[in-house]
């Protein structure tokens, strides 16, 4: 799996749109959509949307950190909004738009070193 850990997601940073930027608020999110779909395909390093390539990543990523017990737990609390307790539907959720900006902070963390930092999860968990 290649998954670009060094990666900064932009679809929600606060210097996206300046004050004086004359857009409506259908096109802030047009535009802040286009770049999640941006920063999903850096994070997995592909060029063109492939879901297979994305759900194949997430389910590396699932096998590697679905023992650590408090990722877990959100994982699971994730899986609930669709009335499951599937902790990798949970993951697959946690790369969506919403959370995305979350996850993919302690996935990288979880990656590179095998720990989730408090602040990282912390985020996550207060958002959730």
């Amino acid at each position: 799996m290649i998954y670009n850990t060094k990666y900064i997601c932009k679809y929600n940073a606060p210097d996206i749109f300046q004050e004086d930027d004359n857009i409506n608020d259908n096109d802030k999110e047009f535009v802040k959509d286009s770049l999640y779909r941006s920063d999903i395909l850096n994070i997995f390093n592909i060029e063109d949307f492939n879901e297979d390539i994305i759900n194949k990543g997430i389910h590396e990523i699932y096998d590697k950190i679905k023992n650590n017990t408090e990722f877990k737990s959100i994982m699971k609390n994730f899986a609930k909004f669709f009335f499951s307790d599937d902790c990798e539907l949970g993951l697959l959720i946690m790369f969506s738009y919403d959370y995305l900006q979350f996850t993919h902070p302690c996935i990288s963390d979880f990656l590179e070193s095998g720990q989730i930092s408090e602040t990282n999860f912390n985020k996550l968990k207060n958002f959730n």
